[in-house]
């Protein structure tokens, strides 16, 4: 089997989820991979990957990301499609991504950020999007897979279901003002334009928009705000709730998390709680 017979397989999978991001990354594997028998493939040929990737300045948690994927992939095809045969030269090279990013904006950014989305745009969709993904911190790919089923309006909140959040459990995502103010735009626009769509952030006709990536990217540049992506809305939305006081154990189930080790990644940002606490002590 080839590298793209086993990638093949894996995408077409009916359990895959983030088809979207694993795009990306074979985007990257592909001209180094494309048309390589798996069986004549040595672990010298995925470090030479890894090298030329480090060379060219990608960061070490994305080059781990690629090749996720392909390791993933060869160990799907090896179980699902009875292929022990097949060695996995991408598993366990004992990579470490570090420290995990964690990159914020401020409010008056965010808001010049929603300024310059929402300039000489012909859709509001991407302006709703950063609202929404700023106020409820929902990944990407939950907001765009979104149906109007799940939004209930009169109890300000829609609903992941486990095939649609990461960890597969379902989340009830409360809804503040401003993620009303913006779902009441899109379903304004979807009514004028494509009513009989079941999504939120419809395209044409059924189907969805799947990325905002350059648009995004185009914003962030008119509004002078450097190194900052699609998934840093969620980052923003955690930081925010944590510099105001609010528990980490509150923003984990917000998030989604599977354990409050991964929300202890915005802890520095409240050192002042730690102060307030220790007041709290009666006098020995």
């Amino acid at each position: 089997m080839t590298f793209d017979d086993v990638i093949g397989i894996y995408l077409a999978s009916k359990n895959h989820r983030s088809k979207q991001r694993d795009l990306f990354s074979l985007q990257r594997l592909s001209p180094h991979f494309q048309g390589k028998v798996l069986s004549q493939l040595k672990r010298a040929d995925v470090r030479s990957y890894v090298t030329m990737r480090v060379a060219a300045g990608v960061q070490e948690s994305t080059i781990k990301r690629e090749l996720k994927l392909f390791s993933a992939a060869i160990n799907f095809v090896r179980l699902e499609h009875d292929r022990p045969d097949l060695v996995n030269p991408a598993q366990s090279l004992g990579l470490v991504s570090g420290e995990p990013r964690i990159r914020w904006i401020s409010r008056s950014e965010a808001s010049s950020l929603i300024a310059a989305v929402a300039l000489g745009a012909r859709r509001p969709h991407l302006a709703n999007f950063v609202r929404l993904a700023l106020s409820t911190g929902c990944r990407k790919s939950e907001l765009l897979a979104l149906e109007w089923s799940r939004v209930d309006f009169e109890g300000a909140s829609f609903v992941l279901e486990g095939r649609h959040t990461k960890n597969g459990k379902r989340r009830v995502i409360p809804l503040n003002e401003a993620a009303l103010d913006a779902l009441e735009n899109q379903r304004e626009w979807v009514r004028l334009h494509c009513p009989q769509s079941q999504w939120v952030f419809a395209s044409q006709g059924s189907r969805r928009v799947v990325t905002f990536q350059n648009g995004f990217r185009a914003a962030c540049d008119r509004a002078g705000i450097l190194d900052f992506r699609i998934h840093d809305l969620r980052h923003t939305f955690a930081s925010w709730l944590v510099m105001d006081g609010v528990s980490l154990y509150v923003v984990k189930d917000l998030l989604g998390h599977s354990s409050v080790t991964v929300t202890e990644r915005y802890a520095h940002l409240s050192p002042t709680q730690g102060r307030a606490a220790v007041q709290r002590l009666l006098p020995f």
